[in-house]
């Protein structure tokens, strides 16, 4: 074959198996950071408090408990109703899988107490049948499991119990709540420490009640277990004493409007008082007096913000310092924050000392800035990388061969692979075949001159000998070493080249014979050529061009101009219709191999990540 039907292979980044498997490497390595690494990277900078403890006893054995709140765990599956659309089942499955990898990375924390602050269930208020609840907090637990060894305790939420009085809240959720969660108000002993969980909700609708009847906390008669005579029946431990109180709630506590939650908070604004359907956003002022004053804690923890808040308030019986409460954020990534996060609590007794204790707010990442900010802005790149490998390869003309356009002597551009012409005469020595060599000259960039060169395939025997017992041979390469008359007519050279005068040639009195070379067809010359019954057209041009690769700039800039000269003319009649079908054939073409090219990077990757949630999801 000769040197122009050589084929030319891609190779590198410009080669589609290549492409392809560098972004599924690439997909695969961010699924992989996005799903999983992430997570525990967010916790490098979020240790227990230990530090205070360790500088004064570097043997210290702090406890550890871990804080969390409004984990929101939503899951329509469970109930019996329909109406539930696409668009709410794929974000409550990323919610919950999210929720899911928030607790695989803190969980390996290793806390031995997690306490939640109410609101586990988005719809555990809702009216269900027992099997339903039953299903719904069994699809909780699975989220969130743990080693039998460490204890869970649950604070009642407005969206676990309801508050206030609603048509759409089942009377059966305290029950419900207390068999599955425990008991709705408590106090436990943790880390020398007294822990007192109230029941937030049923506090509101019974205070309330007591509003109503004018009457003061001291003075109200309410159910014996309720809230108010839970808080009534806690024995005080004051800051001073072994034990001290830590007060639990889910509804932060009365505070001014004005009031500044400090630095960690996402949104400037602080929490207002307000209220709703089924909700409200602090308790009331006497409501917060009641408590502080009974309870006396030293720190209080609180949820159903979402957002992060650290506040201190005045005791009210102007003893024992103020009292510091800390809201913390949500656990959600479905509940208004763009980053979720939890609450980690160290609480240590040195030798002969009074409890101290040490808190530190932790975060997680921003899932919904990953899948807006990382996922689809690297879906359109790769779009863009697999289109823009395909415009290069069939701007190049793919596999195929590299062809020279030659005028004929119609005048019509035609592009001929040109062949080796060989000698038929048996009275010639053996002759290597005769190829069009290439001369540059400063007027032209593409193609040279095409001068006709041959080589026997040997010296003569003796440089003695004359011209009539051998051959005449020449180093020079560019120059015509033999007569042109031993040489037939080759059909792939257009009739105006021609021999002539050949011994003044050989004596170097007339230069070399050339081929008059026409510029490369443009896609209008192609696509007359295609209206006269040929099959060129923008195709013909793509695949037969000059197949040089270009770069970027080069591709964008031939790409516009092809598509300014396919733009159909104004009257213009089937010569418009055949290029402008021509140019949808071409782009068509593109977007299939785009289409297949995207199919074969996107399996493994989505296999992988499939494989990675389903793993989360079940373990």
């Amino acid at each position: 074959m000769g040197i122009f039907s050589e084929r030319r292979r891609h190779s590198g980044l410009y080669s589609r198996g290549t492409t392809i498997n560098i972004l599924r490497f690439l997909w695969i390595a961010v699924f992989i950071w996005c799903e999983i690494g992430s997570f525990f990277w967010s916790l490098s900078d979020c240790r227990w408090p230990d530090r205070p403890f360790k500088r004064t006893d570097p043997e210290a054995n702090p406890s550890h408990a871990m804080i969390i709140a409004d984990p929101h765990f939503k899951d329509s599956r469970v109930f019996s109703k329909p109406g539930v659309g696409l668009s709410t089942r794929i974000n409550e499955f990323f919610a919950r899988l999210n929720l899911r990898q928030s607790w695989n990375a803190v969980s390996r924390l290793n806390p031995q107490l997690v306490i939640v602050l109410g609101d586990m269930l988005d719809q555990g208020r809702a009216i269900m049948t027992d099997d339903e609840y039953e299903r719904y907090c069994q699809h909780f637990q699975n989220t969130f499991k743990h080693d039998p060894s460490v204890q869970f305790v649950y604070v009642t939420g407005n969206h676990d119990v309801g508050l206030g009085s609603q048509k759409s809240f089942s009377g059966q959720a305290r029950r419900r709540f207390r068999q599955k969660f425990g008991p709705e108000q408590q106090t436990f002993e943790f880390g020398n420490h007294s822990f007192v969980a109230i029941d937030a909700p049923g506090l509101v609708d019974e205070d309330y009640r007591r509003h109503a009847a004018e009457v003061d906390f001291e003075s109200w008669q309410g159910a014996k277990a309720g809230p108010i005579a839970f808080v009534k029946g806690i024995k005080p431990n004051p800051p001073s004493s072994d034990k001290p109180a830590i007060l639990l709630t889910h509804i932060p506590l009365a505070r001014p409007n004005t009031a500044s939650c400090g630095p960690h908070r996402e949104t400037p604004r602080g929490i207002h008082r307000g209220a709703g359907f089924g909700f409200q956003n602090l308790l009331g002022k006497e409501t917060t007096h009641f408590v502080l004053q009974t309870v006396k804690p030293v720190l209080v923890f609180s949820g159903d913000d979402h957002d992060y808040c650290d506040y201190v308030h005045r005791n009210p019986s102007n003893s024992g310092g103020d009292i510091r409460e800390v809201s913390i954020r949500t656990f959600s990534m479905a509940e208004g924050v763009r980053r979720p996060g939890f609450h980690l609590l160290s609480l240590y007794t040195p030798h002969g000392g009074m409890p101290r204790r040490a808190d530190a707010p932790c975060l997680l990442p921003d899932q919904k800035h990953t899948y807006t900010f990382v996922y689809l802005p690297f879906f359109f790149l790769t779009v863009v990388y697999i289109a823009y490998i395909n415009a290069t390869l069939m701007q190049g003309g793919g596999r195929g061969s590299l062809g020279a356009t030659v005028s004929t002597a119609a005048g019509s551009p035609r592009a001929t692979h040109l062949q080796p012409i060989r000698t038929n005469s048996a009275m010639e020595p053996p002759m290597t075949p005769t190829y069009l060599s290439v001369r540059r000259t400063p007027s032209q960039s593409n193609f040279g001159n095409l001068t006709p060169r041959s080589r026997p395939s040997s010296r003569p025997a003796s440089p003695m000998l004359g011209p009539s017992m051998g051959l005449p041979f020449h180093d020079d390469e560019d120059t015509v070493i033999t007569n042109a008359s031993y040489y037939p007519p080759s059909p792939l050279l257009p009739s105006a080249f021609t021999f002539s005068e050949p011994d003044q040639i050989e004596e170097g009195l007339l230069p070399p014979p050339t081929i008059p070379l026409s510029p490369r067809p443009s896609l209008r010359a192609a696509s007359m050529s295609s209206q006269n019954g040929s099959s060129g057209g923008l195709k013909k041009w793509l695949k037969d061009g000059d197949q040089a690769r270009h770069g970027w700039r080069r591709t964008a800039s031939l790409f516009l101009d092809s598509m300014h000269l396919r733009l159909p003319q104004k009257g213009g009649g089937s010569s418009s219709t055949s290029a402008m079908g021509a140019l949808a054939s071409s782009m068509e073409r593109i977007w299939l191999r785009v289409v297949k090219d995207l199919g074969q990077t996107a399996w493994p990757p989505l296999l992988f990540v499939s494989f990675i949630w389903w793993r989360l999801l079940s373990w």
